[in-house]
């Protein structure tokens, strides 16, 4: 009998935790099903997509950059995704693609767990303008923030993504990421929110874009990034004296729901963020 699998999509996968914890899930339940990453070139999308149908696949996560593009493959679309324009989950039910985002619900439990501060009305900032920028979005209108200013390097995009959500009864605005106001706005900004690569493993070791003066002490700072653990802005933050967050928690919390969409069952959130735990500090040990 072929063990059937479910897998994630993106470029690259190098650093990716999600074969860890999610193989780790399956294994706790006794699961037969193994997962893989599968790195794709833009290419190669259209037609892994049409196999994908007919393989024994239950379904694929989604991640950068193919969370948008991925979406007119599909034959069918969960609200949420479709508000926000982004699949991260698809489920395959015998050859018919579906498409979800989990990243909502995910960043949401992750944001639930660690924050203590009130949104009623206040200002958020959001660094970039990409799908976990446009889940990041949707949950912070959710929690009932006032203004949300977007910070994009493509300036554009971020005006296309607020004019996308401006029927929404918040202040949606947005400023090119490398502007001087960009201090300004993060000094009145309750919630920085970082949905850009600055900062992972690989890259440049520094956060560019704001000081830690620029970050008020009463703030929460919140890396997507959990790939180092301890991110340049974090280490801005907690110079500022500001709590913060890496982006463990939701990679996990978005892994559950797509681990209860594939298989209909419940994993143990704390095996799946151990394994994942457990293999960052042996990816920082090599």
């Amino acid at each position: 009998m072929v063990t059937k699998k479910v897998g994630i999509i993106g470029y690259p996968l190098d650093h990716s935790l999600s074969p860890i914890f999610q193989q780790a899930a399956f294994d706790d339940l006794n699961i037969d099903l193994s997962y893989e990453a599968w790195p794709l070139q833009l290419e190669e999308i259209p037609n892994f997509m049409q196999n994908l149908r007919v393989k024994p696949i239950l379904g694929l996560n989604v991640t950068i950059p193919y969370k948008e593009i991925v979406i007119k493959y599909l034959d069918d679309i969960h609200v949420d995704a479709l508000s926000i324009g982004a699949v991260n989950t698809i489920v395959n039910s015998a050859g018919t693609l579906v498409g979800y985002n989990t990243d909502i619900i995910g960043f949401s439990r992750s944001l639930d767990d660690f924050i203590d501060i009130d949104t009623i009305g206040k200002t958020a900032l959001i660094l970039g303008a990409g799908g976990v920028a446009r889940a990041a979005l949707k949950t912070l209108i959710l929690k009932g923030f006032g203004e949300i200013v977007i910070a994009n390097r493509t300036e554009e995009r971020a005006k296309k993504m607020a004019i996308e959500f401006s029927q929404n009864n918040v202040k949606i605005n947005t400023i090119d990421i490398k502007d001087h106001d960009l201090a300004s706005i993060s000094k009145k900004s309750s919630l920085i929110v970082n949905c850009t690569s600055v900062g992972m493993r690989g890259s440049d070791q520094s956060f560019a874009y704001l000081e830690y003066s620029d970050i008020p002490k009463d703030s929460f700072v919140y890396d997507m990034i959990y790939n180092p653990s301890y991110t340049p802005l974090m280490q801005l933050a907690d110079l500022a004296g500001a709590k913060f967050s890496n982006g463990l928690s939701m990679l996990i919390n978005q892994g559950v729901e797509s681990f209860k969409l594939w298989t209909g069952q419940e994993p143990d959130f704390d095996i799946m963020f151990e394994s994942a735990q457990n293999q960052m500090i042996k990816n920082q040990n090599q």
